[in-house]
């Protein structure tokens, strides 16, 4: 499986797309990619949905998200891919290759910056641009986009 942020967030599958529900349920899953092979807590998921004043519901909210993209990931036979529990918080496990924002920093530290750029299909996060953990992860990437195109010129 494939998960995609340099645009509108993706995941794909033996090259067809899972479709990834809501806004919320699709940033979750930008969030455990751009955090892949780590814990990220219940609590940062929270902040990062809703800010410093979440509903009261946010943590089943998140059980919710994580529960149902799990079922689309298995359904969508993601292969190496899977959510796991740790303690009060969730990982995405996956090659990291497997997320294109890994795979860019992997190819622009290698000196392919063309092959690099190729990956983005839009601004970061397009599509969630609007959540409040994207603006500062948007600016990370969009800084790492800039010096890869500083690189190629």
């Amino acid at each position: 499986m494939q998960v995609l942020v340099l645009g509108p967030i993706e995941a794909r599958s033996d090259g067809r797309q899972i479709p990834l529900g809501a806004a919320k349920q699709r940033a979750v899953l930008a969030m455990l990619a751009l955090h892949a092979n780590s814990t990220v807590s219940a609590d940062e998921l929270m902040e990062g949905l809703w800010g410093e004043h979440p509903p009261a519901s946010a943590h089943k909210m998140v059980q919710q998200y994580v529960s149902q993209l799990r079922r689309l990931l298995a359904d969508g036979d993601a292969g190496e891919a899977s959510i796991v529990t740790r303690g009060r918080g969730y990982e995405l496990q996956i090659p990291p290759d497997d997320i294109d924002a890994e795979r860019f920093v992997r190819l622009v530290s290698r000196g392919s910056t063309r092959q690099a750029l190729a990956l983005w299909r839009g601004g970061a996060l397009d599509d969630i641009a609007d959540e409040p953990f994207a603006a500062g992860e948007i600016r990370r990437l969009q800084d790492l986009r800039l010096d890869a195109i500083e690189q190629a010129i």
